[in-house]
């Protein structure tokens, strides 16, 4: 599916001599006039800090967010959870406030009842909301969050344990079980790289010398944004990030080193699993079938391709879900209930398609690897001897989608700088700014060819998932189809 891209707008108050000294500021998009309203400004410090700022002054409240280019992608197979432990380790004291007592009362304080950090794949974060009267309390609170971390020992024991009762509790969700399944079978490479919150044992044995390595290697201001919106001065925030975080030291480390380059093609022939799950009706099957997709490191032009090609397969005229849904022997519920979409990561990126088929009961194997053989040869194959795909009118249907879901987006300061941190994080501002752009110039040509690189006779990665007596009943059928089971245990 398209992404929404955020939103820019930036009064520049200052004096010229002070941005050209301080700040290396953005190249404008070719976004008109009208348009500026949808995106933050973003400018960065001389030590590399890219910062990004949204106004919006409907209500006496500030955003503040701080982001590392960290977590998943960062991680070898033997750490593999400690950025995740790091995250925890945040609120438990720094230069300002001495232990998470200390820490508490200062949010507390600042009147913040809304505050957390994730780890992601590509992401390590923080943020919260205060009222825009405390905006340097809160950029300085993160400042010292982030810079200065107290990493006591006392308090890493316990959030050890915190941290592996949080994984421990998700061991044997179908979803976890799934998704570790999928990263190793589809990502031999390096599959610890998706998986952000790691192993039990790994953070069980964790040290504070981890933890304070990866804090010289990853915490460092060139490999770090700050985002901040909501009833603020774009020019009062240019001077205090200035005076708060202009003084952190930059490194001259290749970050993009520790991002393993994934197989583009995992498998020598197509693989069919299936995962018999309890939560799923006896009545139903969920088809989820995956192809790698263009990364974003590697194939920037394939990307928009693909968005727009998602984006097209899931409108409610495309003739993708009319096709499947239509077919008697498919039996899938109706064209609500299938679709597709492609996933834009650095290293990572996958193209998909999903269907929820009714009447489990009866041949869901077979019918399983109708769903393949249907999207991979009969439609996408269609779609690339047409050298056609998406009729005219679609496209802009497609660009006014995209251009409404920023709309909606810009309300709120803080759902446009939640965007322009994505992209930031999966490619870098200058994909964020000019992605609109690149997106209207896909023509059909691109997205054949992105489709025959990425998705046309390529092999791929298909489960469905069953309810267990459904998985019991057909079990001959499965395996006489050749599909794996997918377990807990590999």
């Amino acid at each position: 599916m398209i992404k929404n891209s955020p939103a820019r707008i930036f009064k520049i108050l200052a004096p010229a001599f002070f941005c050209a000294l301080m700040f290396s500021c953005a190249k404008k998009s070719s976004q008109t006039a009208q348009d500026d309203f949808l995106y933050p400004e973003y400018f960065q410090l001389e030590n590399g800090l890219s910062v990004f700022v949204k106004e919006d002054h409907k209500v006496p409240l500030a955003y503040i967010e701080i982001a590392v280019r960290a977590g998943g992608v960062t991680q070898r197979s033997d750490n593999a959870g400690i950025f995740h432990l790091y995250e925890h380790m945040m609120f438990k004291g720094n230069s300002l406030y001495p232990n998470s007592t200390a820490v508490q009362k200062a949010i507390a304080d600042m009147g913040i009842d809304d505050w957390n950090g994730t780890t992601g794949e590509h992401c390590v974060n923080y943020f919260f909301t205060v009222p825009s009267g405390q905006l340097e309390n809160g950029m300085r609170f993160w400042n010292a969050a982030i810079r200065e971390p107290l990493l006591d020992e006392a308090e890493f024991e316990d959030e050890k344990k915190v941290v592996v009762s949080e994984i421990s509790a998700k061991l044997n969700s179908p979803t976890t079980i799934l998704g570790k399944f999928f990263r190793e079978t589809f990502f031999p490479v390096a599959p610890w790289q998706l998986d952000p919150s790691g192993t039990a044992d790994t953070v069980q044995n964790a040290t504070l010398s981890e933890l304070k390595s990866i804090k010289r290697k990853y915490y460092v201001p060139n490999n770090a944004a700050l985002f901040v919106g909501g009833d603020v001065d774009t020019e009062q925030v240019k001077v205090l990030a200035q005076e708060i975080f202009g003084d952190w030291q930059k490194s001259d480390f290749d970050f993009s080193s520790e991002c393993a380059v994934q197989n583009s093609a995992p498998f020598s022939q197509t693989k069919f699993f299936v995962m018999a799950d309890e939560q799923i009706s006896p009545q139903i099957a969920q088809v989820s079938l995956y192809f790698r997709g263009a990364d974003a490191d590697f194939d920037r032009d394939s990307t928009y391709a693909l968005d727009v090609f998602s984006s097209y397969i899931n409108l409610p005229q495309s003739d993708f879900a009319k096709t499947l849904s239509s077919d008697q022997d498919l039996r899938i519920i109706s064209s609500d209930y299938v679709g597709g979409g492609y996933s834009t990561r650095r290293r990572t990126s996958t193209v998909s398609f999903y269907a929820v088929m009714s009447d489990a009961e009866n041949s869901i194997a077979s019918r399983t690897r109708k769903f393949y053989s249907m999207v991979s040869d009969e439609i996408i194959g269609k779609y690339v001897r047409a050298k056609k795909i998406v009729p005219k009118k679609d496209f802009k249907k497609i660009f006014q989608s995209q251009k409404d879901s920023q709309i909606i987006s810009a309300e709120r300061a803080e759902d446009v700088l939640a965007q322009a941190r994505y992209w930031w994080t999966v490619c870098d501002a200058e994909y964020y700014f000019d992605y609109d752009e690149n997106l209207q110039k896909v023509k059909n040509a691109d997205i054949v060819r992105a489709l025959e690189k990425y998705v046309q006779g390529k092999n791929a990665f298909i489960c469905v998932s069953v309810n267990p007596e459904i998985y019991k009943a057909q079990k001959f059928d499965f395996d006489a189809l050749d599909f794996e089971e997918v377990k807990k245990a590999r």
